[in-house]
């Protein structure tokens, strides 16, 4: 197993925690071209045998958790390749057995800092999976002063379309995302984006439109470690519905938009994180 990385397994819980792992694990996917196999654990308190009421239970749960799997996907992983895995069982148990099966060749998960009695009685799923892991393992601990910038409400790694793209293909990719908006890529930066609203002022000539020629201008990007508060002055300023987000070497990481802006200055709980 040598760098880079290409199958790597991220268990989540949908806390904060686990989506700041996660967020870590689709940055290094996309740069090398990666997987990511997103694995959720429905912890199994109660043995099921014999007592039908606690099978249904569960098979609820894990119903609950694909779904959920399904939405962070959209919001975090579009762009990327990944695999949604569900298991019902012991968590650590079920991380290794499932890093196992799709041969991972990394583990990042998010480590909880429990201590004293709580670390004691529960243990550290991170630290059994650490200890018995084959492959491996990258422990990330969230920072609470996160939920406050735009890394955290924010869709990560979005679809996007080239400059010399027609607007078509623009449109099916929005209609199949359920999105508004696409940013548009040029060797390897971000160039513009194109809006539900260009779309609209190019029906009938779509198949013959590129990109480039309906994108809006004066492209405008922030970073992800952005404050929500300087996101929706910019929103508001520009009057403009979305906003590309890139790294230091300006590499688009995620696209932000007026409602993920709503949500976060009504107080809400990022979508993904929410139980």
């Amino acid at each position: 197993m040598s760098f880079p990385y290409r199958k790597i397994l991220c268990p989540v819980d949908f806390d904060d925690n686990s989506m700041c792992a996660l967020e870590t694990a689709a940055s290094m996917a996309r740069e090398h071209d990666g997987t990511v196999f997103v694995l959720h654990v429905v912890p199994m308190l109660i043995p099921p045998t014999g007592m039908p009421i606690y099978v249904d239970l569960y098979k609820g749960q894990e119903q609950t958790a694909k779904e959920k799997l399904q939405e962070v996907a959209r919001k975090r992983l579009a762009g990327l390749k990944y695999d949604l895995i569900t298991r019902v069982g012991e968590p650590a148990q079920e991380i290794l057995r499932c890093q196992r099966k799709v041969d991972a060749d990394l583990v990042i998960m998010a480590t909880h800092g429990r201590r004293g009695f709580s670390r004691f009685f529960l243990g550290s799923v991170a630290e059994l999976v650490l200890r018995e892991a084959p492959c491996p393992v990258l422990t990330v601990k969230y920072t609470p002063a996160q939920k406050n910038i735009v890394s955290s409400w924010m869709t990560h790694n979005p679809v996007t379309a080239s400059s010399d793209e027609k607007l078509s293909s623009v449109q099916q990719k929005m209609h199949e995302g359920g999105f508004r908006c696409v940013p548009i890529i040029k060797q390897g930066l971000v160039v513009g984006i194109v809006t539900d609203r260009d779309i609209r002022q190019h029906y009938g000539f779509l198949e013959h439109t590129e990109a480039d020629k309906a994108m809006s201008e004066g492209l405008i990007t922030i970073r992800p470690d952005t404050d929500i508060d300087d996101a929706a002055r910019l929103l508001r300023e520009r009057k403009i519905g979305a906003l590309p987000v890139v790294d230091e070497g300006g590499t688009l990481v995620g696209v932000i938009t007026t409602t993920d802006i709503l949500h976060a200055l009504a107080g809400e709980e990022p979508q993904e994180s929410k139980a």
